[in-house]
């Protein structure tokens, strides 16, 4: 096994000397965004040794001109994978098996997309649009978390721009949210105590772990971040500026 890399550097150093070269010399004149957001563990910065068994490896997605997605991307994947090494600082570049390959090719796991489609897939929203305060509302925060959290390792066609509009809720929708964290927290925070009063140590436990979840994630909106999903709650919340203090208390 090689040398555990981060995944953003990993991908990054991909990007710069296989992939880019690569587009450099067959589609010099094709303008394009090269990043890593998204799924994985590694996009928020959480991957360890142990996350190299499943999804992950020299990744990314490509971004085209939707005028010329159609066209050039059959071409832009076949290059890809003629040309690409097998390997990448000792890590194979073909881990995703559910894609068809033939014998010579390398079976790459550089999505090709738009910048439209992506987020039309990803978030179910229309890029084109206005996002309204419903939109805000129904976005996951882990993957708020994980367009904010990614990298961005050339563009040439303005997606860092339309990350930027997710990077965090407007002022408005973040004091709604603050209101409705606490007054979650109002509705159960009495009936800890009143279920280990009769005895139910279980319920009184569950519900002991909700207001401490509750009160994490309240503790992410203060400090203006997106919530991770479960696996990585407890590792997102370690790095605010408030653990130190609250974590003694909430454990």
């Amino acid at each position: 096994m090689p040398p555990f890399i981060p995944g953003l550097e990993l991908c990054r150093a991909f990007f710069m000397e296989a992939v880019q070269p690569l587009l450099a010399a067959d589609f010099p004149a094709l303008p394009y965004a090269a990043a890593l957001i998204g799924p994985g563990s590694e996009v928020l910065g959480f991957d360890t040794e142990m996350s190299v068994d499943h999804d992950w490896g020299p990744r990314i997605q490509l971004f085209l001109p939707e005028a010329e997605a159609s066209a050039a991307l059959p071409a832009i994947d076949a290059a890809l994978r003629r040309k690409l090494p097998r390997t990448f600082r000792g890590y194979p570049i073909a881990f995703d098996l559910s894609r068809p390959t033939t014998e010579g090719d390398a079976n790459h796991r550089i999505e090709l997309t738009t910048v439209r489609d992506f987020f039309q897939s990803y978030l179910g929203f229309d890029i084109t649009r206005e996002i309204e305060p419903a939109d805000w509302l129904t976005f996951p925060d882990q993957k708020l978390r994980t367009i904010a959290s990614g990298a961005v390792y050339h563009d040439g066609i303005g997606l860092e721009a339309v990350c930027a509009r997710f990077a965090y809720y407007p002022q408005d929708v973040w004091l709604y949210l603050l209101a409705a964290g606490w007054n979650r927290i109002a509705q159960e925070e009495h009936l800890m105590g009143r279920a280990g009063f009769v005895g139910d140590e279980i319920g009184s436990a569950l519900i002991g772990a909700r207001l401490v979840r509750d009160l994490m994630r309240l503790c992410f909106l203060m400090e203006r971040q997106y919530a991770p999903y479960p696996k990585w709650y407890g590792t997102g919340f370690a790095r605010l500026q408030c653990a130190p203090a609250l974590s003694p208390p909430l454990r």
